[in-house]
C-alpha cells in the first residue's frame, strides 16, 4: 500500500512538473515569436542579422567552452545528501561553483579581448564589438545554469526556473515595444540604437537567470555556511575518478551531439545548397513541438530517477521506467498519425510548390522524434547509473555517419534526416537496451544479495553509491 502511494506521488510530481515546463516553454516560445515579429518589422535586415550574431555568439561559445556540471550535480548531489556526507557535498558544491565561475570568466574575458579581431576579421564589421561586450556580461550569470537548475529540480522547484524564463522574455518584449514603437517612422529614419536593443536583451537574460540562481544558493546555504574548503575538497577526493569521468562524458556527449543538433543546419549550410538547407529547416520547424516535449519531459523525470537511484530503490526505478515507456509509447503512437497528416497538409497546402520536396524529410524527422520521445528516459537513467560513456559512444557513431556523408559529398536534407533516424532507431535503441539491462542487473542483485551474503555489512565499510 505504501509503495503504491509513493509511486502515485512520483507520477503526480512528474505530471505536474512536466506540465509546468511545457506551459512555460510554450509561453516563452510565443513571446520570442513576438520579439521576432517586432524586430523584423522595425529593424533593417542587416541590423537584425547583426543582432542575431551578437546574441547567438555566446550560445555557440558556451557549447564548446562552457563545462557542463548539471549531470555531475544530478549524479552526486542526491547520493551524497542521502548518505549524509556533508563535507563531500560541500566539496562538490565548491568544485561546481568554481567550474561555472571560471567558465563564465573565460568566455566573457576571451570575447572582450578578442571581439575587435572577431568583428574585423570574421564578420568584417567593427560595429559588432560593443554589442559583444554588452551582451557578454550575461554569460557571467548564465554560466551557473548547470548548477542552479539541478538544485532547483532536485528540490522540486520547477516553477522557480520556468517563471523567470517567461518573465525575462516578457520584459524583453515589452521593453523592445516601448523603445521601437515610440516613433511610427522609426524603421525609415533608422533612429534606433543597436546597443540599446542588445542591452534590452541582456536585461531580459539577467531576469531569467538571477532569481533562480539566488533561490538555488539559498537552498544550499546550510551546506555552504561555515564551509572549510580544504577538508571539503579532501572529502570529495574519494569520488575524484567518478566525478571526472562523469564531467568528461557529459561534455563529450554535448560536443558530439552538435553534429546532429543543433549543428545540423550549420553543417548543411556549409556542405549543401541553400535550397537543401531550406527544405531541412522547414521540416525541422514542423517537428519543433515534439523536440520541445522531449526536453521538458526529460527535465521533469530526471529528479525522480536520481532520487530513486540515490536511495538504491532499483525495483521501484524499474517500475517507473517501465510505466513511462508504456505510457509514452501508447500516447505518442496515437498522436503520430495526426502529426504526420497535419505536417503533410501544411507542406502541400500552405507553402510554395518547391517545398513539397521537404515531405520525406519531415516524415523521417517525425519518426525519429517520436521514437526519441519514448527513449528519452534512458539518458537521465544513464547519468544516475554512471553509464554516460555508452551515450557518448552512440553519439560518436552518429557523428561518424554524418562525416561519411560529408566526405562522400552526399549530405543533403534527406540524408541528414536519415542520419537522425538511424541514430535513434539503431544507436539510441542499442544504448537504451544496454542501460535497461544494467538496471535489471542491479535490481536482481539487490533482491538476491541479502539472501546470499546476509544483511549485515562488514564493520567500518562505507556505503557505495552504486
Amino acid at each position: 500500500m505504501r509503495a503504491n502511494l509513493e509511486n502515485e506521488l512520483i507520477w503526480r510530481r512528474f505530471r505536474r512538473n512536466a506540465s509546468v515546463s511545457v506551459v512555460g516553454s510554450g509561453l516563452s516560445l510565443a513571446l520570442k515569436l513576438g520579439q521576432t515579429a517586432l524586430l523584423t518589422k522595425l529593424l533593417r535586415i542587416d541590423d537584425y542579422g547583426r543582432l542575431l550574431i551578437a546574441l547567438n555568439l555566446f550560445v555557440f561559445l558556451d557549447s564548446f567552452f562552457g563545462l557542463r556540471v548539471s549531470d555531475v550535480m544530478f549524479r552526486f548531489f542526491p547520493v551524497l545528501q542521502e548518505q549524509k556526507e556533508r563535507e563531500t557535498l560541500q566539496g562538490l558544491l565548491i568544485v561546481c561553483l568554481g567550474i561555472c565561475l571560471a567558465s563564465g570568466l573565460i568566455i566573457y574575458g576571451g570575447v572582450v579581448v578578442a571581439s575587435p579581431w572577431v568583428s574585423d576579421r570574421l564578420y568584417p564589421n567593427l560595429a559588432l564589438t560593443p554589442l559583444f561586450n554588452i551582451y557578454g556580461c550575461t554569460v557571467l550569470i548564465s554560466a551557473f545554469t548547470g548548477l542552479y537548475e539541478p538544485i532547483l529540480r532536485i528540490h522540486d522547484r520547477f516553477a522557480s526556473i520556468v517563471v523567470p524564463q517567461v518573465l525575462g522574455s516578457l520584459v524583453t518584449l515589452v521593453c523592445l515595444a516601448v523603445y521601437l514603437e515610440k516613433d511610427v517612422d522609426l524603421s525609415v529614419k533608422h533612429g534606433y540604437n543597436l546597443k540599446v536593443i542588445v542591452a534590452i536583451f541582456a536585461v531580459g537574460a539577467l531576469v531569467q537567470n538571477v532569481p533562480p540562481l539566488v533561490q538555488a544558493l539559498r537552498l544550499v546555504k546550510p551546506f555552504l555556511s561555515g564551509v572549510n574548503t580544504k577538508p571539503a575538497l579532501r572529502a570529495l577526493a574519494r569520488y575524484r575518478s567518478e566525478v571526472v569521468g562523469c564531467l568528461v562524458n557529459s561534455n563529450l556527449s554535448g560536443y558530439l551531439k552538435f553534429a546532429i543538433s543543433p549543428g545540423d543546419l550549420f553543417l548543411l549550410g556549409l556542405f549543401s545548397s541553400p535550397a537543401q538547407t531550406a527544405l531541412y529547416g522547414l521540416a525541422k520547424q514542423l517537428t519543433a513541438p515534439l523536440a520541445l516535449l522531449q526536453t521538458n519531459i526529460q527535465t521533469a523525470i530526471m529528479p525522480e530517477i536520481t532520487a530513486l537511484a540515490a536511495k538504491r530503490r532499483f525495483e521501484r526505478l524499474k517500475l517507473l521506467v517501465s510505466r513511462y515507456l508504456t505510457l509514452t509509447f501508447v500516447v505518442s503512437s496515437i498522436l503520430l498519425i495526426p502529426a504526420l497528416l497535419l505536417g503533410r497538409l501544411l507542406i502541400v497546402s500552405w507553402v510554395q510548390p518547391e517545398y513539397v520536396a521537404a515531405l520525406p524529410v519531415f516524415y523521417a524527422l517525425t519518426l525519429a522524434a517520436w521514437l526519441m520521445l519514448v527513449l528519452v528516459v534512458f539518458r537521465p537513467l544513464a547519468v544516475s547509473l554512471d553509464l554516460l560513456r555508452w551515450h557518448s559512444l552512440a553519439l560518436l557513431a552518429s557523428a561518424g555517419i554524418v562525416a561519411l556523408f560529408i566526405v562522400a559529398g552526399k549530405l543533403n536534407a534527406l540524408t541528414m534526416a536519415y542520419c537522425q533516424l538511424i541514430e535513434v532507431l539503431v544507436l539510441r535503441s542499442l544504448f537504451s537496451g544496454m542501460v535497461w539491462l544494467r538496471l535489471k542487473k542491479l535490481e536482481v542483485s539487490q533482491t538476491i544479495g541479502p539472501r546470499e551474503m546476509g544483511d549485515a555489512a562488514p564493520s567500518g565499510s562505507q556505503p557505495s553509491a552504486y
